[in-house]
């Protein structure tokens, strides 16, 4: 077996039940799957940086996966690296042990058929916590010691539609890390770089490398350049050296519009009256 499920943008809570049922719907489709391997992208919550019960949901809803699986976290798990898009959601060490206490960790690396499997903590990145420096030293070491293509996993897109973008984004890494990283991938066998974050489909390679954007299980949002909003799960098959993409819309799954659940009143999700799930099970 050489099978690779991900699952991107969850957006679950125990006071906000919009997306649960489309988590139900993914989470069945990944167990059906029976993969090597399941990897969640990030956004596992809705208000994970200001809530410990919140973050154990996500926890307890993830344990229901039946094959082994593997968590990166969000901006909506731990908080935005600066500027961010939120200023009283910014990541610091609290928030990055919050999620600890519940994952375990926030990087991870694994063998998948005839891959290498990275998975980091892009919210680190430029985020001066004393953690981003141990993971870069941890990432520098997995990537020299892989012996074989990596795919590296992490929430944000390292970019949009070009690396020497200038600009700082809350959709994508910033450009000082992001060059710092980009430059620790190139002195390495590099192939595929996953990304959620945006909730939409894209699969490119620039420069010789395949840069693979996720859809959410959660709701869609618009405007990624050269990408499709969409709400699917993804599985690629990592037998050879050449990735297999496949992309799955369980039967059920509802595409929700973020605008239209705003009801245009409310800045953020966590805002919202709470609407709890009707069966968290």
């Amino acid at each position: 077996m050489s099978k690779l499920f991900l699952l991107s943008d969850l957006h679950l809570s125990h006071t906000h039940g919009f997306f649960w049922e489309n988590w139900r719907l993914a989470r069945d489709a990944a167990n059906a799957a029976s993969p090597d391997l399941v990897v969640v992208n990030g956004d596992l919550c809705i208000n994970g940086p200001d809530s410990d019960d919140e973050m154990a949901f996500a926890g307890r809803a993830l344990s229901a996966l039946t094959a082994p699986w593997r968590a990166v976290p969000g901006n909506h798990d731990v908080g935005d690296e600066p500027p961010g898009q939120d200023p009283n959601q910014i990541i610091d060490a609290a928030r990055l042990a919050r999620w600890n206490r519940v994952f375990g960790t926030d990087r991870f690396a694994e063998t998948v058929g005839a891959w290498r499997v990275i998975g980091i903590n892009a919210q680190l990145l430029g985020s001066g916590v004393a953690e981003e420096q141990a993971q870069n030293a941890w990432l520098d070491r997995e990537l020299h010691t892989a012996a074989r293509p990596i795919a590296l996993l992490l929430h944000k897109p390292l970019f949009l539609t070009d690396a020497s973008e200038p600009e700082a984004s809350v959709s994508c890494t910033t450009p000082v890390p992001r060059a710092a990283l980009l430059r620790q991938l190139r002195a390495a066998d590099v192939r595929l770089i996953v990304s959620g974050h945006l909730h939409a489909h894209r699969d490119v390679s620039i420069d010789g490398v395949r840069y693979l954007w996720l859809p959410a299980t959660s709701f869609l949002q618009h405007g990624a350049p050269g990408a499709t909003p969409m709400v699917a799960v993804v599985s690629i098959d990592l037998a050879t050296e050449t990735p297999a993409v496949s992309v799955h819309h369980p039967a059920g799954m509802r595409a929700f519009d973020l605008a239209d659940i705003k009801q245009g009143k409310y800045a953020f999700l966590r805002d919202m009256p709470p609407c709890p799930p009707d069966d968290a099970a």
